[in-house]
């Protein structure tokens, strides 16, 4: 019995750490692409003056589509009041975190993925 008990721990063990490095890469990926998608829109919406409606659908269906985020689970905040220039304009995204462990036994850090900028705004009225 306790050398079943050995092996069946041993497989999880060994699972667990076969898979971390490649469920690692994706978080990492996960966290880059967010970041990525947040630094775009605030470009755009530096020009803009505000994030607009259309901005943060781009945002949404950038993350949805291309990095197949659950479009329920995206949550964009950002200045929507026109903001003129050299005044600051704000924004974040929150998306849910995979997983990286394949089993989760161990402590994984945050369950979100939350990435914040601040630009200054161009618009000039």
């Amino acid at each position: 019995m306790a050398a079943v008990l050995q092996k069946w721990m041993t497989i999880v063990l060994v699972a667990n750490f076969m898979f971390a490095p490649i469920l690692g890469y994706v978080d990492s990926l996960h966290r880059e692409a967010v970041e990525v998608v947040l630094h775009e829109g605030a470009k755009k919406a530096s020009i803009e003056g505000r994030f607009t409606e259309e901005i943060i659908a781009d945002m949404r269906s950038e993350l949805v589509e291309d990095y197949n985020f659950d479009p329920d689970k995206i949550d964009i905040n950002a200045t929507k009041n026109l903001t003129y220039r050299n005044e600051y304009i704000e924004g974040s995204i929150e998306v849910p975190r995979g997983p990286i462990f394949l089993f989760d036994i161990f402590i994984s850090g945050p369950r979100t993925i939350k990435k914040d900028t601040q630009v200054l705004s161009e618009y000039i009225n």
